[in-house]
C-alpha cells in the first residue's frame, strides 16, 4: 500500500553533473491533505505561519540526493532522518544566516557604525557569539564607543544569576495551591519556573537523543529571549533596567488545568494560549502537545502508527517513511507552537520588568502587542532571532494598506484606534495585530531611540489621566516630530521593501 502526499512543487536544484551529494539548507514540503488539518491546528494558536490555502512547510537542515536523483534524504537539526520523493519537495540551497553575517561583517570594514549594524543584524538572527565578536572589534577601533561599551558591560551582567528571594518564591508558590498539587520549582539564571510537566524523559525521548525535559527546554528558550531582548536595546544605545529578581513563569502540563486557572483569574483569558499577568508579574503557559488540536492530531497519528506497524511486516518502506515524515512534522509543529507563544508573552514580561514599559499603566494595545509581535517567532522549530517577517501579519497589513490609507495610517494606529475600528468585527483583531506589528517593526528598525522615548513618555503620564487618542498623538509627535505625512510615506515605503524569510530564501537561491 503506497501512501504519499500529492504536490505541485518541483525540485529547484538538479543534481550536479557528477551526481555528487548536494548540501541544501531548506526543504519546502507540500503537506497536501494533511495541511488542511494542520491549518485547523494553527487556528487554535499562533503555531504556523502560512497564508490560507498554502499547505507548505519549510524545514531547515541537510538534504542529500541519493544515487539516481529520485530520493532526497533529509536530516533535521535534532538528528531525525527521513526520505522524500524528489518530486514531492523543493530543495533550496541558499546563503545561511552565518554566511550573510560574515558578508556584512567584511563589508563593514573598520567603520564602527557599519560594524554595529552588522552585529545587530547577527543578534537578530540569534548569532550571539558573532555579535559579541563584532562589538570587540568596534572597541579595538573606537575604545570609547558608547554602544559597544554598554554591550560589554551588559554581557558581564547577563552571566550573573539574579538574586534569590525566598519571600518572592513563597508568594509564587502560593499562587498555584488552588485545587492543584504542589508544583515543583526549577530555576535558571534569570527565571524560576513552577511546573507539573514530567521531570524525567520517556524511553522514546531518550532514544531520540533528548537530554532535557520540557521544563528545562522552556527555561533555555526563556533565557535566549531574555538575553536577546536586553542586548537589542543596549546595542542601539538604549539602556534598560535589569530585573531585580528572577522572573516567574508557570508551565502547566495540561491545557485544561491552564484554562481552569486562567478563567479563575479573568473570564477574558478563556481563549488565551499563554499570557503575562502584570499584577502578579507571572507568565503562564501550557505544553502545547496537550491542546485539543494536538489531541486530534495524536488520534490521527495513532491510526498511522498502526499502518506503520503493518508496513514493517510487509516491508513497505514507503508507508514506514511517510509515517516518519508525519512524526517529524508533528514534532516541529508542536515546537513551533511553544516557541511562538513563549517569545510573544515573554516579551510582554521583559518590557514590564526592564523599565521599557511602565508596569502599572494600561499601555495602549498597539504599543505592547506591537513589540510582542516584533519579537514573536513566526516560524521554525527553534528560537530564530528577532524581527522575522510574519507572512500572516504582512498579508493582513497589505490587505488594509492597499485599499484604505486612512485606517492604515500612523495617526490611526498610534492613537490606538486600529483594534476597534479597522474593519468588520471578524477582522478587527487580525488587522490590529498586523498594523501594530508593522508600525513597531518600522520604528524599531529606523527610530529605536525615539520609540524608547515614546514608551517613556507614556510611563510619565499620571495614573489618573486617560490615554485618549488625542493625548497619544501629542506624545507620539513629541517623540517622532510633527510631520506625520512624511513619516507615513516613509513607513509605507519601508513596508514595501520587507520580505518574508521564504521570499528572501528564493531570492538568495536565484542569485
Amino acid at each position: 500500500m503506497e501512501i504519499r502526499i500529492s504536490t505541485s512543487l518541483v525540485v529547484a536544484f538538479l543534481l550536479s553533473a557528477s551526481g555528487s551529494t548536494v548540501r541544501a539548507d531548506f526543504i519546502i514540503y507540500d503537506l497536501g491533505p494533511l495541511g488542511s488539518l494542520l491549518q485547523k491546528v494553527a487556528a487554535g494558536g499562533r503555531s504556523m505561519d502560512r497564508t490560507r490555502n498554502d499547505n507548505r512547510i519549510v524545514l531547515q537542515g541537510t538534504a542529500v540526493y541519493q544515487p539516481g536523483g529520485n530520493t532526497v534524504t533529509y536530516t533535521h537539526p535534532n538528528g531525525t532522518k527521513v526520505h522524500f520523493k524528489a518530486g514531492d519537495v523543493e530543495v533550496v540551497k541558499a546563503r545561511t544566516a552565518k554566511d550573510e553575517f560574515n558578508k556584512r561583517f567584511a563589508q563593514a570594514g573598520k567603520d564602527p557604525d557599519r560594524l554595529m549594524k552588522a552585529g545587530i543584524w547577527g543578534l537578530k538572527k540569534a548569532l550571539l557569539n558573532d555579535f559579541y565578536r563584532v562589538v570587540e572589534k568596534v572597541l579595538d577601533i573606537d575604545p570609547k564607543n558608547d554602544a559597544a561599551l554598554l554591550v560589554m558591560n551588559v554581557k558581564e551582567r547577563l552571566r550573573e544569576p539574579l538574586p534569590e528571594n525566598p519571600q518572592a518564591e513563597a508568594r509564587f508558590r502560593s499562587l498555584l495551591k488552588r485545587g492543584k498539587e504542589q508544583m515543583r520549582l526549577e530555576k535558571s539564571l534569570h527565571f524560576m519556573l513552577l511546573t507539573d510537566t514530567p521531570a524525567t524523559l520517556t524511553k522514546l525521548e531518550k532514544e531520540k537523543g533528548k537530554k532535557k525535559n520540557r521544563a528545562q527546554e522552556r527555561l533555555e528558550l526563556l533565557e535566549k529571549v531574555y538575553e536577546s531582548f536586553i542586548l537589542l536595546f543596549h546595542a542601539q544605545d538604549v539602556p534598560l533596567e535589569f530585573p531585580r529578581e528572577r522572573m516567574m513563569v508557570v508551565l502547566f502540563n495540561d491545557k485544561e488545568d491552564f484554562k481552569d486557572y486562567s478563567e479563575g483569574l479573568s473570564p477574558t483569558l478563556s481563549s488565551a494560549e499563554g499570557f503575562w499577568h502584570p499584577i502578579t508579574n507571572v507568565s503562564y503557559f501550557f505544553d502545547y502537545g496537550s491542546s485539543e488540536q494536538f489531541k486530534v492530531l495524536k488520534t490521527f497519528m495513532d491510526d498511522f502508527q498502526k499502518l506503520k506497524a503493518e508496513a514493517r511486516g510487509s516491508k513497505d518502506r514507503d508507508t514506514i517513511n511517510y509515517v516518519k515524515v508525519l512524526e517529524l512534522i508533528m514534532e516541529v509543529e508542536r515546537e513551533n507552537s511553544d516557541v511562538s507563544v513563549v517569545t510573544h508573552e515573554c516579551c510582554h514580561q521583559m518590557a514590564g520588568n526592564t523599565g521599557l514599559f511602565p508596569r502599572r499603566v494600561d499601555n495602549p494595545r498597539w504599543v505592547h502587542e506591537g513589540l510582542a509581535t516584533y519579537f514573536e517567532a513566526p516560524s521554525g522549530g527553534t528560537w530564530a532571532g528577532i524581527g522575522a517577517v510574519s507572512t500572516e501579519r504582512l498579508v493582513f497589513y497589505n490587505a488594509l494598506a492597499s485599499r484604505d490609507k486612512i485606517h492604515s495610517s500612523i495617526e490611526f494606529v498610534a492613537s490606538d484606534q486600529i483594534f476597534d475600528q479597522a474593519g468588520g468585527i471578524s477582522t478587527n483583531v487580525l488587522l490590529g495585530y498586523a498594523h501594530a506589528w508593522a508600525l513597531t517593526h518600522f520604528l524599531i528598525e529606523r527610530y529605536p531611540k525615539e520609540l524608547a522615548a515614546f514608551y517613556g513618555m507614556i510611563g510619565d503620564v499620571a495614573p489618573d489621566v486617560q490615554l485618549s487618542p488625542e493625548l497619544l498623538m501629542q506624545l507620539f509627535m513629541r517623540a517622532f516630530g510633527s510631520d506625520l505625512q512624511a513619516l507615513n510615506e516613509d513607513w509605507r515605503s519601508y513596508m514595501r521593501t520587507i520580505k518574508t524569510d521564504l521570499q528572501l530564501l528564493r531570492e538568495g537561491a536565484g542569485k
